[in-house]
C-alpha cells in the first residue's frame, strides 16, 4: 500500500508494522505501553504530591537563604562597626578550638 498524505483529501491506511525505535510515534506507543497497566489517577496522585514536595523543598531553600543573607548583612555591619572587638573574638575562638584540638 502507498502512503497518500501527499494528497489532499487522502488518508493513509493504518500502519500493520510497529514503527521505528526512537521515532515520537514509537516513543509514544512504549509510553503508552508502560501506563497502560496503571491507574491515571493513581499516576495523577503520585505526581501531584511529588511536585507539591518539591515545590515546599523550593520554597524552604529559598527563605532559609534569605535569612541567611540578612544574617550576613547583619554580621557585615557589626564588623564594620567594631572591627577591634570583632578581631578579639575571632582570635579568642581560634584559641579555643586550638585548645580543644589538643585534647
Amino acid at each position: 500500500m502507498t502512503n497518500h498524505d501527499d494528497e489532499p483529501g487522502q488518508t493513509s491506511p493504518p500502519e500493520r508494522f510497529p514503527p521505528p525505535p526512537g521515532t515520537p510515534k514509537a516513543q509514544m506507543d512504549s509510553a503508552n505501553e508502560r501506563v497502560a497497566g496503571t491507574g491515571f489517577d493513581q499516576l495523577r496522585t503520585k505526581a501531584s504530591d511529588t511536585a507539591s514536595a518539591i515545590y515546599r523543598e523550593g520554597r524552604e531553600l529559598l527563605t532559609s537563604s534569605e535569612e541567611r543573607a540578612r544574617a550576613k548583612d547583619q554580621l557585615t555591619e557589626s564588623i564594620r562597626k567594631n572591627p577591634l572587638a570583632a578581631v578579639g573574638v575571632a582570635f579568642t575562638a581560634g584559641i579555643l578550638l586550638a585548645l580543644l584540638m589538643r585534647g
